[in-house]
């Protein structure tokens, strides 16, 4: 049984992180400009594109 070191697994969480960020770049600056400005109404006016970005970050 292999098992991966904690410095392996930060390593893979941090590649795999800047990874979605650059794929769902243009995503997530959609959603940041929805969300400029707002505090608790970012909830109901940005949930779709908040949708989008998750399934996004999530691939």
């Amino acid at each position: 049984m292999n098992t991966l070191s904690r410095r392996e697994e930060d390593t893979i969480i941090k590649s795999t992180k800047e990874r979605a960020l650059k794929e769902c770049g243009p995503i997530v600056r959609e959603f940041a400009d929805c969300a400029s400005g707002r505090t608790v109404s970012v909830v109901w006016a940005c949930r779709g594109k908040y949708r989008t970005l998750q399934t996004c970050m999530h691939k």
